[in-house]
């Protein structure tokens, strides 16, 4: 009886504890407004989906024991998977393995989405001339004799070049080499026609010795279905990520990851024997809704796995797998100048991660959630076991209800003006920075100097932009370094656009800035996001937010063409709305150091007013998956 009224008097100082901060609460919310430290403001759907319960405790009157019972599962419902992970490693051996082994096959699937710029590259071309390729054979021409009689002078940006796209109508003159040394302001003939490619082109293969371009004739008039190939990626892409995230939640990371592995490699081997433009285009929408999942999952592996303070770290890591394919398809790209062959060596080394399916395991959350205790804790077991941490002999897993959660939808990300002001300007920046990262990785090949080292470089400056805002995030908060990130890179593009040609080095090294912010930015905005939108609807939110970044990728390589137009163009939007969208983002509130908004009224008053931590329920009780058992 003793034991029981001293665990009821400490018991009862704790809800008497409790009750005073529940007056607390609803003096600083409103009538009717449920607060996150009231009882109405916890809803069990925040609670835990599985509790570690006391089983046994010493009373001699069953009321005393009830009364204790009922406060003690209170007062222990405080634990979760997370402060399972803190028992075990939050970041030991075994997750370090995992992420290893998930996200390396990350690699070759991140190559997918730049390869275009080598396997679609466009060569040096002219028209091909075979009427007279005889003639002026027979006179032991040069090719650019030949060139100088066959195709007009054209002044492109200040420059005088043979016609790409053009050649002179001689089909009613006879000519000899009298001018073939002439230079190009050299009037062939005063009357003498152009006509376009109509017997199809030349190509310099010193460099590319067969592209998509140079295979399909994707050049001229046609120039922008290479363009089209690479949004139609971007497309499967958008595709793949609905169809695959919905698949991993129902069946599984596990089985989904590898089924998106395989079919990459599928489509990917099969896109290298294609024979005809639009089969070529089929399949790279099929590689793209195949490949950017495996990124996705293996994202996703990488965070449930890991404790609550290494999540920053492990998603900053696998955001470098951008960054290193980009290096690692510049090697290649220069090794292997085939581009079937090329496609191929992206795509094959995948078949080795098919491997792994024996190493890999299934997500515990994953299974948590659906009830697969057993298997949830057989992995846990092994997963102390590896990192040398001895698992509490007293944890169990005890399956529990959820009350309804309430229906929520897209909608209620801009049903209020105050939500509706955030969401426009989250998407804005979604779009700003895609356009922007996308749009410098696919045109380093108008960039002086040689395409491979300019586009190895692209990838070198992203380490960095990762890095650093990974390491300023946690010390400036979110806020001001992605405004920062998002004006830099803005800014160096529009300066880059109207740099004088005879300072190409200049040019190439602000389009590096540009990519340097846009990296940053790219890392920020992902955090920020999930930060910014309640629990209710986050996985809604970041998932629209996603389709604006994936719409501005689908628009990127568009984007290149304008230089047709004016030559500066491209670089101007790409650069501007990244500094618009930079300046708006300082209108959303900051988000370092305080809990998530869990209720849409959370929402709705998140970033209004300075909040103290204490003034939210902490994101380890509102988002628990696990509480402590402990028997005696």
């Amino acid at each position: 009886m003793g034991q029981c009224r001293s665990l009821l008097t400490t018991d009862l100082l704790v809800v008497t504890v409790g009750h005073f901060y529940e007056v607390l609460a609803r003096s600083v919310y409103p009538t009717g407004q449920p607060s996150p430290l009231t009882a109405e403001g916890v809803k069990e759907e925040q609670r835990s989906s599985f509790s570690l319960r006391e089983t046994s405790i010493l009373c001699d009157g069953p009321s005393c024991c009830d009364v204790a019972m009922k406060v003690t599962e209170r007062h222990l419902n405080m634990a979760d998977f997370d402060e399972v992970l803190k028992h075990i490693g939050e970041l030991g051996p075994y997750q370090i393995r995992l992420c290893f082994l998930v996200y390396l096959p990350a690699l070759p699937c991140c190559m997918h989405m730049f390869s275009m710029v080598f396997i679609g590259a466009t060569p040096l071309h002219h028209c091909a001339t075979p009427e007279l390729d005889a003639a002026l054979s027979e006179q032991n021409a040069s090719l650019a004799e030949r060139m100088n009689v066959t195709i007009p002078w054209e002044l492109a940006d200040g420059v005088w070049q043979h016609s790409s796209c053009t050649r002179y109508n001689m089909s009613e003159y006879s000519w000899d080499l009298t001018n073939a040394t002439a230079g190009p302001t050299f009037n062939m003939a005063a009357n003498l026609s152009t006509t376009e490619c109509d017997a199809g082109w030349e190509y310099d293969r010193s460099q590319f010795h067969t592209s998509v371009s140079v295979e399909f004739d994707l050049v001229c008039s046609r120039k922008w279905l290479n363009n089209l190939a690479q949004s139609i990626l971007m497309v499967g892409v958008l595709c793949g990520a609905v169809v695959f995230g919905d698949l991993s939640d129902r069946y599984g990371r596990k089985w989904t990851f590898f089924l998106a592995l395989s079919l990459q490699i599928l489509f990917g081997v099969a896109n290298a024997f294609t024979h005809s433009y639009a089969t070529f285009v089929v399949l790279r929408f099929l590689v793209g809704a195949c490949a950017y999942p495996v990124f996705m999952i293996a994202f996703v592996i990488g965070q449930e796995i890991v404790g609550p303070s290494k999540r920053a770290l492990a998603g900053s890591v696998i955001e470098l797998a951008f960054g290193a394919a980009i290096m690692v398809l510049a090697g290649l790209a220069y090794a292997i100048r085939e581009w079937t062959f090329l496609q191929l060596a992206i795509t094959l080394p995948s078949a080795v991660f098919i491997l792994s399916w024996w190493l890999v395991p299934e997500s515990p959350r994953w299974l948590v959630a659906k009830g697969r205790l057993e298997e949830a804790m057989e992995i846990i077991q092994l997963m102390a076991k590896r990192n040398g941490k001895a698992l509490p002999s007293d944890i169990r897993l005890d399956r529990t209800q959820r009350s309804n959660r309430g229906q929520h939808s897209a909608l209620d990300l801009v049903r209020t003006p105050n939500m509706m002001r955030k969401s426009i300007v989250i998407f804005s920046n979604w779009f700003a920075v895609t356009i922007l990262y996308y749009g410098l990785s696919l045109s380093t090949a108008d960039l002086a100097g040689d395409d491979y080292v300019n586009f190895f470089l692209v990838g070198v400056v992203e380490v960095p932009g990762y890095l650093s805002s990974f390491v300023v995030i946690d010390r400036l908060g979110r806020r001001v370094p992605h405004m920062l990130y998002m004006v830099v890179g803005g800014v160096a593009c529009v300066a880059a656009a109207f740099i004088p040609k005879h300072l190409a080095p200049l040019t190439t090294t602000l389009v590096m800035i540009g990519k340097f912010g846009a990296a940053g930015a790219f890392n920020i905005i992902y955090i920020w996001t999930g930060e910014l939108y309640p629990t209710v609807v986050r996985n809604v939110g970041v998932g629209v937010s996603v389709l604006w970044s994936r719409c501005g990728g689908i628009a990127s390589p568009f984007i290149a063409l304008l230089k047709d137009v004016w030559g500066p163009f491209p670089l101007i939007i790409l650069g501007a709305p990244a500094c618009l969208a930079g300046a708006l983002a300082l209108v959303l509130p900051e988000t370092l150091g305080l809990p998530l908004p869990e209720t849409m009224e959370e929402a709705e008053h998140f970033g209004g007013r300075r909040r103290t931590n204490e003034q939210y329920m902490p994101e380890s009780d509102a988002e628990s998956h696990f509480e402590m058992l402990e028997t005696q």
